[in-house]
């Protein structure tokens, strides 16, 4: 059984002493490939050269960078020409989107926006996909991506909305990511996976943040991509699939998605 870990981030603080370790865990827990995103200029830096650094170990491709500025950062939007130069070594642009969970007065609206933006160009440009962050923007999100004349492929990672929203987005072809979230018994979550279509859905750990179960219960602070399953493993309870189905037809999700093939 082949997984991918389609958000990791590896290149944190959290993994700066032993990143290498971690990722030979994943693979010999079945994470085939994990994917690293960029959510400031310096980690955007460290994911494209992370994912080569693993890429020369392993001696094969299972370590890939994203590339972008998450909202909490917007102060970065005028540095976005250092993102641009690393658009050639990545597989996707992103994290990026809308968060007003951080700010709940929504006083970076429009440097958001315009930050956004400057992702979505960048991405058209390139053909690259889009790692959406959204957080408590979901009226934000939804003018935001009707007012595109074209969208590239996006994927909402940590995926927390309601299903109604959800629905919004698949009529619109996006992809949906789950992490360990799932794992905690969340009604609005569960309904979500259950109604979403499985060729849909991606796997993610989000790590080192939201331990999944049952590790989170064992007092296991920081979350790891070898922890991915217990997301596969939930999404197929929740569904009555197979662990397999589940993990070859996300696995499959994210090759098409990040063009890995």
């Amino acid at each position: 059984m082949k997984l991918i870990d389609s958000h990791c981030h590896l290149n944190f603080n959290a993994f700066k002493g032993d990143f290498l370790d971690v990722a030979k865990k994943a693979k010999e827990a079945g994470v085939a490939r994990i994917i690293i995103p960029g959510s400031n200029i310096e980690n955007s830096v460290s994911a494209i050269e992370m994912a080569e650094k693993l890429n020369f170990e392993f001696g094969e491709n299972v370590a890939f960078g994203g590339i972008g500025i998450h909202p909490v950062h917007v102060d970065e939007i005028g540095r976005f020409g250092e993102i641009e130069k690393l658009a050639d070594k990545a597989v996707a642009v992103g994290e990026c989107g809308f968060d007003f969970y951080h700010d709940k007065e929504k006083k970076t609206y429009a440097g958001q926006k315009i930050l956004l933006q400057k992702h979505f160009d960048l991405a058209v440009k390139h053909s690259l996909p889009i790692i959406f962050h959204n957080r408590d923007a979901d009226r934000e999100v939804l003018e935001f991506l009707d007012q595109q004349t074209k969208l590239p492929r996006i994927v909402f990672h940590c995926f927390s909305s309601n299903w109604r929203f959800a629905q919004q987005m698949l009529e619109k072809g996006v992809f949906i990511s789950f992490t360990g979230n799932i794992t905690y018994g969340n009604k609005n979550l569960k309904k979500v996976i259950e109604r979403a279509p499985l060729e849909k859905i991606m796997l993610e750990t989000d790590a080192p943040y939201i331990v999944p179960e049952p590790f989170r219960s064992h007092e296991i602070k920081r979350n790891e991509p070898a922890y991915v399953v217990e997301v596969a493993r939930k999404i197929a309870v929740i569904k009555g699939l197979d662990l397999k189905k589940v993990a070859e037809a996300t696995t499959q999700n994210a090759i098409d998605f990040f063009d890995l093939s």
